[in-house]
C-alpha cells in the first residue's frame, strides 16, 4: 500500500474521531462547546489557506463583504466582524511572508497611490492620541476598517495584473451581487425572513426600512440604502462591461440585471438614483463618440420625463424626489444638521476620535454631544470624527486618482474599446462615490469599505495597460515610420546609382 493511501486511510480516521468527540461534547457536556470546536476545526483551516493563497482571498473578501449581513442578522453568537479582520489580517501577513521568501517587497509597495493611501492609515492610526476622543475602545472598533482594509488595495493591484484578471473578479462581483439582488426581490414580493423581521424591531431599524407604508428591500445588506447604491453600481457597470464578455456571460449579465433593475426601485434608495444618472453623465461625457452622445442624449431625455411628469405611483415620486433638492423636507433637515456642527467642526481639526458618533458612539461615550449626532453624509462623519485635516487627507486619494486619469490615461485618443470601457465604468463609478458621499456614508459601511479599495486598485491596474498599449502603440508607428523612411532612402540610392550609372555610360 502506498504511503499517499495510508496517509489519506489516517487522516479519515482522524477526522472521524474528531466528528464523535464533537458528537459526545455537543449532545453531553455543552452543545455550544461542541459547535465552537466544530466551527474551528473549519475556520483554522481555512485561516490558514488565507496564508497561502492569496489570491483566492479576494474572491472570498468580496463574497463575504456582500454576505455578511445574513449571519450579523441572525445573532450568530460569534465575533465575525473580528473574524473579517482577522482574515484580512492573515491575508497581508501571508503576503508578506511571500515578499520575504522573494526579497521582493518593492512591487508591492513602490506602486500609484501608495502614498495617500499610507496617509489616510496612518491619520486613523494616530486618532489613538486624539485628545478631544471621549474612548479609546470606540477607536480600536472603528479603526480596524479605515487600517486594515485599504491595505487590500496592495493585493489587488499586485495579484490581478491582467485584463483578464480584472474580468474574473469583476465577473465574479457580479455573480454575489445579482444573488444579493434575487434576495432583494424575494423580500419584496413574500416579505422579510423571519432572522431578519426579528434583527429589524431587535435594533430598532423600522424607520430605517419602512417609509410611507412600505417596506424597503435590503437584500443581503444592512441597510436599504447601501442595498440600492450597490445594485445601481452593479447595473450600469454590467451594462457598460457587457461587449467584454462572450455570449455566455452576456446573457448572465443580462439576466442578473434585469433581477437587479426592481431591487433597485424598491430599496427606495434615492442616492442609487443618482448613482446610475452620475455614472452614465461620466461615461457619456468622456467618450468621444458622437453614437454615445445621441445615445446619452436619449437616456437624458426620459429621464427628465421621468422626473416631472405627475403621478401617484409611490417607487416614482421616490425617484423624483432624489432631484427635488432644497424642496425636500429630508435635505433640508441634513442641510441645518450640517451647518450646525460646522462650527464645532473648524475648532477641531483633528475631529472628536473615531467612533465618536452614530451607534459607536452611544455604546462607548453615551450622553455625549457627538454620540447623538448621526452623520448621513461620508464626508461629514470624517470631519467630525478624524478633524477637517483627515478629510483634507482622506480627499487626497480621490485627487490623486483622478489626477492619474486625467494624465495618463489619453482617454481622449484611445481606440481600444476593451480598455476604454473598463477605465470610463471603474473610473465613473468611483467617481460617482465621491459625489454621493456627500450626502451618504459610504466608505464606513459594507461592501463600499472593501470594494472602494478593489475598484481604486482594478482603476490603477487599467491605466497601467493604457500606459502600456500607447508605448506599444507609438513604437509600432515609429517602427512603421522607420521603415518608411528606409524604403524611401532605398529607392533613393537605387535612383541614384541609375542615375550615376547612366551618366558614365554616356560620357
Amino acid at each position: 500500500m502506498s504511503r499517499g493511501v495510508l496517509i489519506g486511510i489516517f487522516s479519515i480516521v482522524i477526522a472521524l474521531l474528531l466528528s464523535l468527540g464533537v458528537a459526545h461534547l455537543a449532545n453531553n457536556v455543552n452543545w455550544g462547546l461542541g459547535v465552537a470546536i466544530a466551527i474551528m476545526s473549519i475556520a483554522v483551516p481555512f485561516l490558514l489557506s488565507l496564508f497561502f493563497y492569496t489570491r483566492m482571498s479576494i474572491y472570498f473578501y468580496i463574497f463575504l463583504c456582500i454576505f455578511i449581513g445574513i449571519p450579523l442578522k441572525m445573532n450568530i453568537p460569534a465575533p465575525i466582524g473580528l473574524g473579517f479582520d482577522f482574515a484580512i489580517m492573515f491575508t497581508i501577513l501571508g503576503h508578506l511572508y511571500k515578499c520575504g521568501e522573494n526579497k521582493d517587497y518593492a512591487s508591492t509597495f513602490q506602486i500609484p497611490m501608495m502614498y495617500p493611501i499610507v496617509g489616510w492609515i496612518c491619520w486613523n492610526i494616530i486618532q489613538v492620541g486624539n485628545p478631544s476622543a471621549a474612548s479609546r475602545v470606540a477607536w480600536f472598533f472603528v479603526m480596524r476598517p479605515y487600517v486594515l482594509y485599504p491595505l487590500l488595495y496592495f493585493i489587488v493591484y499586485y495579484y490581478f495584473k491582467t485584463i483578464e484578471d480584472l474580468k474574473s473578479l469583476i465577473f465574479f462581483m457580479f455573480g454575489c451581487c445579482y444573488f444579493s439582488g434575487l434576495w432583494g426581490d424575494i423580500q419584496n414580493l413574500n416579505g422579510y425572513f423571519p432572522f431578519e423581521m426579528a434583527w429589524v424591531y431587535a435594533n430598532d431599524a423600522k424607520h430605517l426600512v419602512y417609509i410611507s407604508g412600505r417596506w424597503r428591500v435590503f437584500g443581503t445588506l444592512a441597510s436599504p440604502a447601501h442595498f440600492g447604491m450597490l445594485m445601481a453600481i452593479i447595473i450600469v457597470m454590467g451594462v457598460f462591461l457587457l461587449p467584454l464578455y462572450n455570449w455566455r456571460k452576456k446573457i448572465f449579465i443580462i439576466i442578473g440585471t434585469l433581477i437587479c433593475l426592481p431591487a433597485l426601485v424598491w430599496s427606495g434608495t434615492r442616492s442609487g438614483i443618482a448613482l446610475v444618472v452620475v455614472i452614465v453623465a461620466i461615461v457619456v461625457a468622456l467618450w468621444g463618440n458622437t453614437k454615445v452622445y445621441m445615445a446619452g442624449a436619449v437616456f437624458a431625455v426620459f429621464f427628465i420625463i421621468l422626473i416631472n411628469t405627475p403621478t401617484d405611483n409611490y417607487h416614482i415620486q421616490r425617484i423624483q424626489s432624489t432631484f427635488a433638492g432644497s424642496k425636500d423636507t429630508s435635505y433640508k433637515e441634513r442641510e441645518e444638521n450640517r451647518h450646525a456642527m460646522y462650527p464645532w467642526i473648524f475648532a477641531h481639526p483633528l475631529g472628536g476620535g473615531l467612533g465618536s458618533t452614530g451607534v459607536w458612539g452611544v455604546r462607548f461615550s453615551p450622553g455625549t454631544m457627538l454620540a447623538n449626532f448621526a452623520p448621513d453624509s461620508g464626508h461629514l462623519r470624517i470631519m467630525v470624527e478624524a478633524g477637517w485635516l483627515g478629510l483634507i487627507v482622506y480627499s487626497t486619494i480621490f485627487i490623486t486618482f483622478i489626477y492619474y486619469f486625467l494624465t495618463r490615461t489619453q482617454f481622449w485618443r484611445l481606440d481600444n474599446t476593451e480598455l476604454k470601457v473598463l477605465l470610463l465604468s471603474v473610473y465613473a463609478t468611483l467617481a460617482s462615490i465621491v459625489v454621493v458621499e456627500q450626502a451618504q456614508d459610504v466608505n464606513g459601511i459594507l461592501p463600499f469599505n472593501i470594494l472602494m479599495w478593489i475598484w481604486i486598485a482594478m482603476l490603477m491596474r487599467t491605466i497601467e495597460h493604457i500606459e502600456k498599449y500607447f508605448e506599444d502603440k507609438n513604437k509600432k508607428l515609429q517602427e512603421e515610420e522607420n521603415e518608411k523612411q528606409r524604403i524611401i532612402e532605398e529607392k533613393r540610392k537605387i535612383k541614384l546609382a541609375k542615375y550615376h550609372e547612366k551618366f558614365n555610360v554616356n560620357s
